[in-house]
């Protein structure tokens, strides 16, 4: 079984900041060739198939910052570059308790063919983009951007914004001090939920480089239009912007 592969978007490719953002849940998209998932076509329009509002504003921080991004176009309902192939939930057969119908039962052959198709390609394009910063002697931050619900299960989820790290704290916990010192936002560390448990992304991409990273997290109600796209861009955009001449920040460091 073969399938068409999907490429991300890469936004200025030529960029050279020493800042990467990738966008691994942009889109809601499923491909033709995958049909129907059998999920109803309100819940592809929810938080199971895409981080809302996560795409719009690596777009708008691309353009503002000149700096290089990539975007993923196929649904994490169909597969989820954020995890790796071995890994539970790479193709969900549920989501936060929706069945997905098409992903039930499905053969390895099958499994394959969406790696192949979607998964290896924004992976490739990940490591392009990084790999031409740094054969241009460039260690950039990368940034991961995601959203998320403002309740799960029934619990609120108080904080605007959360940064996730896995061993190596050093970017999230930069981000935090900064969103403290200069908004006054329920600012989460490893918040809505943990970068030890869900991090695969930005390990590949970042810590295992040495390369200083965090996911962000900015809660979903909390970019209900373009000016609050437009907010949320413009401040992280100068977070990162004093992240960047930071040389404690942009020197690599492995964390074992």
């Amino acid at each position: 079984m073969q399938l068409t592969p999907i490429s991300p978007e890469i936004l200025n490719f030529d960029a050279k900041a020493p800042l990467v953002l990738l966008c691994d849940h942009a889109s809601n998209a499923v491909p033709a060739e995958i049909g129907d998932l059998g999920v109803p076509a309100a819940a592809m329009q929810d938080h199971i198939a895409w981080d809302i509002g996560a795409e719009a504003v690596t777009r708008r921080m691309c353009e503002m910052m000149g700096v290089a991004g990539v975007i993923q176009k196929v649904s994490r309902l169909v597969i989820d570059v954020n995890r790796d192939t071995d890994q539970a939930g790479l193709i969900p057969e549920v989501s936060d308790k929706v069945p997905v119908p098409a992903n039930q039962g499905l053969s390895d052959v099958a499994r394959a063919a969406r790696i192949d198709a979607y998964w290896r390609p924004f992976h490739a394009a990940c490591e392009s983009v990084i790999d031409a910063h740094q054969k241009a002697g460039i260690n950039p931050l990368v940034v991961g951007i995601h959203s998320f619900t403002p309740a799960m299960n029934g619990a609120p989820r108080p904080w605007a914004i959360g940064f996730l790290w896995n061993r190596d704290p050093r970017l999230a916990q930069a981000m935090i001090g900064l969103c403290e010192r200069e908004t006054g936002l329920i600012v989460g560390d490893n918040e809505p939920y943990s970068g030890k448990a869900l991090y695969y992304t930005m390990q590949r991409h970042g810590a295992d480089r040495g390369l200083a990273q965090t996911t962000i997290e900015i809660r979903q109600d909390l970019m209900a239009n373009e000016h609050e796209i437009d907010q949320w861009a413009a401040l992280l955009a100068d977070l990162l912007d004093e992240c960047m001449t930071r040389p404690d920040l942009i020197t690599p460091k492995v964390f074992p």
